[in-house]
């Protein structure tokens, strides 16, 4: 790859991964450790040339994000967690690559940014119930933190020395965000929630089921079930 073809690719990668740039994730001799320092073309074309590997972050400033990403440790776990990717989101925008290690990263990239907790939420939702399958971000939101990173493609594994190279497509510029679903709202949420619970009351000595439900999510201490205190909602 000439010069200039290389520069093309770490725009290409910047603009995908990098919705922050004031900060990145760096895979040196020591370990991971989180760079407080702009994210540059010459970073990443280091980062292209094996020097070393970078990691993005996938919620920025403002608390949006412009993907959501999955890591699985085997193969094997791959099928039933890209099922649920596929049926979800366009073809286009899913990007599957390995990192040069054990583990497989699956992203999904949008058009415009999102709230990070309804990333959270779409992140999540995939994941549940497969073992071995991390996603992010991991938290709904980070504050005036930065919260946890994934490895960008096609950099070097420092304890294998391999390249993590693409699976799908064959090229990042092959790569065509999609229209993020709309977020969700509190009647399904509130549908699968495993902290909510119906309230009754004994009505001529049988049990009569109510229209209006409690909240068991603090500590088990029973509250109201409603939108505006919903911390799933919320991401909280």
């Amino acid at each position: 790859m000439n010069l200039e073809s290389s520069r093309k690719l770490a725009r290409r990668i910047i603009e995908l991964f990098f919705v922050r740039r004031d900060v990145y994730g760096l895979e040196a001799k020591d370990g991971w450790k989180t760079v407080k320092k702009p994210v540059t073309i010459d970073l990443v074309m280091d980062h292209l040339q094996g020097k070393y590997c970078l990691g993005a972050h996938p919620i920025g400033r403002e608390g949006e994000c412009k993907w959501i990403g999955w890591e699985v440790d085997t193969a094997s776990l791959t099928p039933p967690l890209l099922s649920r990717i596929f049926k979800l989101f366009d073809r286009r925008a899913i990007l599957i690559h390995e990192t040069g290690g054990r583990s497989i990263h699956v992203k999904v990239f949008f058009k415009h940014p999102i709230r990070s907790e309804d990333a959270y939420w779409l992140a999540r939702r995939a994941a549940e119930g497969l073992r071995g399958v991390e996603f992010f971000p991991k938290q709904p939101s980070v504050g005036r933190g930065y919260g946890n990173f994934m490895r960008v493609p096609l950099g070097r594994h420092r304890k294998t020395g391999r390249i993590g190279v693409l699976i799908r497509p064959r090229s990042l510029f092959e790569v065509v965000p999609c229209e993020p679903p709309v977020p969700p709202i509190f009647s399904s949420l509130a549908e699968e929630c495993p902290f909510r619970i119906r309230e009754a009351r004994m009505a001529n000595g049988k049990i009569e089921l109510l229209d209006t439900y409690s909240c068991t999510y603090y500590d088990g201490t029973i509250g109201e079930c409603g939108q505006q205190l919903c911390s799933r909602r919320r991401g909280l």
